[in-house]
Formats: C-alpha cells, structure tokens, sequence
C-alpha cells in the first residue's frame, strides 16, 4: 500500500496538528514497514495565512499525489480537498473554529467556521481524537457515527521525568524559569482560558512561593493577557517564556511543580497527558475532552471559575503527599496512550478504505 501523508503542518514550528503528524507518521513506519509512506508538503517553513492553506491542500496537495501516485491520503488536519485523485481520510481534530467563531479573525473565522465544516463532509473517512470530538463532528456537521473512527493521540518516549541536573538548569537558564513555578503551555489565545489562570493565580500570590511560567506561541488577541498581568502588578512573577521546541519540553515540564490547563475546549488536550508522562501533578477544567484525557489523576474544575481553579492550585500546591500521589497517577494514565497504538489503529482505517 503506497500511502500519502499531508506532512505540511510539520514544517516551521510544530503546534499541535504537526507533532500529531511527526509522531503518527514514525509511528507508522515503526509498526508497518511494508508500506510506502510519501510525504507530501510544500516545502514552506513559514507558518501558511489562511488563503495559502485553501491552496495547498485544495489544489496542490491532491495534485501531488495524484502525480506520486498513492494508492490513500491521509489529510492530518484542516479540510479535505474537493478532487480527490485516491481516497481521503481527514483527521478532524476538533470544531473550535465552528464553536467559537468570536474569538478568531475575520478571515480565519470564515475559514474555521464555514468553509471547514462544508469540506469535511469530502472526505472518505473521518478520524478524531476523542468521543467527545465524535460528538460534536456527528451532532454539528450531521456525519453518521459509523462513519466517524475514534483514535487517541499518543505520548511520544522523549516525555519523561527528567532527572539530570546539567539538562534542567540548562533549560530553566535559557528560559530565565524561576526556582518553582506553575506552568501552563499551549497557544495564546482566548480559547485556552489563560486569562481565567492569571486571575486565579493573582488569588494566591500572596501565600504561595511559586510563580507563573506561560510558555507557547502567540495565537490571536493576546495583548490582554499582558495588559492583565501589568493591572494586576505581576510583571516579576509571571513569565511568558513564547514558544518552546520540542527538545526542551520534557525539562520544562519536569521543572515544574504543577501544570495547570485552564481550556473551555480541547478536542484531546496532549499538554495535559504529556505533564503527567513527566511526573507533574495536573488541574485541568473539566470541559470537553479533557476528562476523557486525564483520568482520575487530574483535579477538574470548570472552566472560566477563577476561584475554583486557585483553590485546586492551592490544594495541590499545599500538599506535598497529594503531589506525589498524582504524580504517580499521571504516569500510569500517560503510558496508556502510545503512538504506536495510535498508528495501529489508524493502519485499520486505511485497510477498510482500500
């Protein structure tokens, strides 16, 4: 089987939809060597405007593999093209774009809430992430469950309690980290409920001795979020490290004594699991996928409470026993999610394709 995976999102820097496709595509290859994997991109390592997006993978995309002569395509995120040369299996990831429109620009929010929902009715077979993302892509869009495959995402092996001393200083210098920190990471924007964790972490300032690390890329509308800290008066305890390469995740992790991952809406939520593959205790909000992700090794509060969230910062942070217990819950609930099941699974989808 010669299969064509769209490996666009895995050039530049690597959000969520690319590190999907680095790890699922080694995976692949690990599991099932007997086939063919073409990797298909445009080769462009600068982060693609929404109009570039529409042209590759609606017109460049099928056009190359139709040149490269794959027997299946594999869209690994966004929207399936119109023409298909060969079959198409689309990972849908979740339906932020259609659930919270207000939150994105003009033109990503026609991109995200109409176009999108239209294309992903194209494609052969549909792929999520989680229940919860079947959910919505079968109550919203109206695609029959049946046509609908649930695959969880895995933790890749570099996610891992770090214990080399030399490793993590090396990280918390670059990254100017204090000595104990909360930690949150993900792209800024105001789906993430970063706004609700500086709210609540201004609650507890005053009693605890740990500051605020914000580590990722700048999304949209960030700029209140930096207005929020200097109101407050936070500017030497919350630090906004930008984005982090994968090769010094697993230290940031490590270095910190809680994650914290405040989002209204996750169609799976990997930061959360891969905290937990470190040893970091979780709070996380109890919406959408997340509980599916976590467990019972996390504390779930609901979204957009700031006094909930800072009185489960605080019961964590005030306990060291507790810590230690959730450390250890977190790991046993991350080594249930592997890549390698993940390809697995995903290899089954494409032999009922073809």
């Amino acid at each position: 089987m010669k299969i064509g995976i769209d490996t666009q999102s895995t050039w530049g820097r690597k959000t969520g939809i690319g590190l999907y496709t680095v790890n699922l595509l080694h995976a692949l290859r690990q599991v099932a060597p007997q086939h063919e994997y073409v990797e298909l991109s445009s080769g462009r390592t600068d982060e693609m405007r929404t109009d570039q997006r529409l042209r590759w993978q609606q017109l460049e995309l099928p056009r190359r593999a139709r040149a490269m002569r794959v027997d299946l395509l594999h869209v690994t995120g966004f929207d399936a093209p119109l023409w298909k040369p060969c079959p198409v299996a689309l990972t849908v990831h979740d339906l932020i774009g259609l659930l919270f429109p207000a939150n994105l620009p003009p033109i990503s929010r026609f991109y995200w809430s109409r176009w999108l929902p239209r294309s992903i009715h194209w494609a052969d077979r549909i792929i999520v992430d989680s229940q919860h993302t079947k959910g919505d892509v079968n109550r919203l869009l109206g695609i029959s469950a049946e046509h609908i495959e649930v695959i969880p995402l895995g933790v890749d092996k570099c996610f891992r309690p770090v214990k080399d001393e030399g490793v993590l200083e090396s990280v918390r210098d670059k990254y100017g980290l204090p000595q104990m920190f909360v930690l949150y990471l993900g792209t800024l924007e105001p789906r993430k409920g970063v706004d609700t964790l500086i709210a609540a972490y201004a609650d507890l300032a005053a009693d605890i001795h740990h500051h605020l690390v914000i580590a990722g890329k700048r999304g949209w509308r960030t700029e209140p979020l930096f207005e929020q800290v200097q109101a407050l008066g936070l500017d030497h305890q919350v630090h906004f490290t930008d984005y982090v390469p994968d090769e010094d995740l697993a230290a940031l992790y490590s270095l910190a004594q809680l994650f914290v991952y405040p989002s209204h809406y996750e169609g799976f939520g990997l930061p959360a699991l891969e905290a937990m593959a470190c040893g970091v205790p979780v709070v996380c909000t109890d919406s959408s996928s997340l509980p599916e992700v976590v467990g019972d090794a996390a504390l779930l509060v609901p979204p957009n409470e700031a006094e909930s969230l800072a009185a489960a910062m605080l019961q964590v942070l005030d306990d060291h026993e507790l810590r230690a217990k959730m450390g250890l819950r977190g790991l046993e609930q991350a080594a249930s999610f592997t890549w390698e099941e993940t390809a697995r699974r995903t290899l089954q989808v494409y032999e009922k394709m073809l």
